[in-house]
């Protein structure tokens, strides 16, 4: 029973962190939208790639790139056939194909003096042996490699971020772990409604991960569920000395930094939980075997010989070949 009890409250904890941690994260990805975050960053290492502004504004102006993103955005993602495409072709005089090695080699050379991406790119093209699929693959490669250096940088900064956001919406709300710990231990009720509803929370809300774009359905059904939830989140009643306001300052820094480990944490360590609750439970009992047939009874009904019996008497003990 008190494993159980623990085991509930724990499930009622990770279920509050990954509604919050769904909310939190829809707040980053407004702020990262509304900052053009990632078109910014985008545009900004593909000029430190090349070096030279001349030959990044022929790259990024390319109809290859400018195809990819709306009317009047930057592009957030840029394809790495895309970029070998439009880079071999700001090479390239008007008049002449980028699919022929020799003219890419000439504008590359005629190039090096403006810039230090020439430099990389002939030597892309010197390790090629002529053969330009080859040089698009190492310039995808180099692409790549400068791209995942990016995606390191980008998700540095969303921790940042997202602790900044986690602790804002913890003290606006008045998100008390160490409150909601002591309801949900104290309040059967409240309890098994929270656990109840961790367990059937729909999958889809997590999918509002960085990286890609939230869902509204999923920053709704968050939001109602933690206002249905009943759990004690607010600012009703405040502290009236210090021990209480220590306490009360050590949940709410609990709760940012548990949110600040994002959605999908909670939501893989939440169905973990819920399996391991639910293999813990007593198995059923046997059924009862079922009721055994009465024994038969046999009635013996003596019957009056119609005939006389011959006395007995003693046989006559005959052998084969008797003597």
């Amino acid at each position: 029973m008190f494993g159980s009890t623990i085991i509930d409250v724990a499930i009622g904890l990770m279920f509050f962190y990954f509604l919050f941690s769904v909310i939190t994260t829809h707040v980053n990805e407004f702020i990262a939208t509304r900052m053009q975050w990632r078109a910014k960053d985008l545009e900004d290492q593909i000029r430190h790639m090349l070096g030279d502004p001349d030959l990044a504004n022929k790259v990024l102006q390319s109809p290859m790139i400018t195809s990819i993103a709306s009317k009047g955005e930057r592009p957030i993602y840029i394809p790495p056939n895309a970029f070998a495409l439009a880079l071999f072709d700001a090479f390239v005089p008007e008049g002449q194909s980028a699919n022929v090695f020799d003219h890419v080699r000439a504008g590359v050379v005629s190039s090096l003096p403006a810039n230090k991406g020439g430099q990389v790119v002939l030597n892309i093209i010197d390790h090629a042996n002529g053969d330009m699929k080859q040089a698009r693959a190492a310039a995808e490669e180099w692409f790549n490699a400068s791209m995942d250096r990016l995606s390191g940088l980008y998700k540095r900064r969303m921790q940042y971020v997202t602790l900044i956001v986690s602790l804002l919406l913890t003290v606006l709300l008045g998100a008390d772990t160490l409150a909601i710990a002591d309801a949900l231990y104290k309040e059967p009720t409240l309890r098994a409604a929270v656990s109840g509803a961790a367990q059937a929370a729909p999958a889809s809300q997590v999918q509002a991960v960085p990286g890609s774009q939230p869902t509204v359905s999923s920053l709704q059904q968050s939001v109602d569920l933690l206002s249905k939830s009943g759990l004690p989140i607010g600012w009703g009643i405040l502290p009236t000395d210090l021990g209480d306001w220590f306490r009360k300052v050590l949940g709410l820094l609990i709760t940012t930094l548990a949110v600040s480990l994002g959605a999908p944490f909670w939501f893989d360590l939440l169905k973990n939980l819920a399996i391991l609750r639910s293999s813990g439970t007593a198995a059923p009992a046997p059924p009862a075997p079922p009721p055994s047939a009465p024994a038969a009874t046999v009635s013996i009904v003596p019957v009056k010989p119609t005939t006389e019996v011959a006395p007995l008497t003693q046989p006559q003990a005959t052998y084969p070949g008797g003597i």
